[in-house]
């Protein structure tokens, strides 16, 4: 008896395991490189950093807003803007993919 319980925990346990992420900024599924080509023209949009998620808005499509605990897929667009907000909406990065 204990040892099936014992297993089914250990079971459990990698489970959960699989189901940690990573992603960018600790919020998305890749993590930008400095030497990454701007492929999107998000250079053009980072003085909406710091700005509350609405200004995104104005941002030319694809795009997709990413808050701290929104699944993201991992697929990569490299025309595709990713506003990511912080817990209070305010825009933290603007990157491609």
């Amino acid at each position: 008896m204990r040892n099936s319980i014992l297993t089914a925990l250990c079971g459990a346990g990698l489970v959960l395991a699989g189901c940690g992420g990573t992603g960018l900024s600790t919020q998305t599924g890749a993590t930008p490189s400095a030497n990454a080509p701007d492929t999107c023209n998000a250079a053009a949009y980072q003085n909406l950093i710091g700005q509350e998620a609405a200004s995104s808005l104005t941002l030319p499509e694809p795009k997709r807003l990413v808050g701290p605990t929104d699944a993201v897929t991992t697929d990569f667009i490299a025309g595709r803007l990713n506003v990511q907000l912080d817990d209070t909406d305010n825009i933290i990065a603007i990157t491609c993919g």
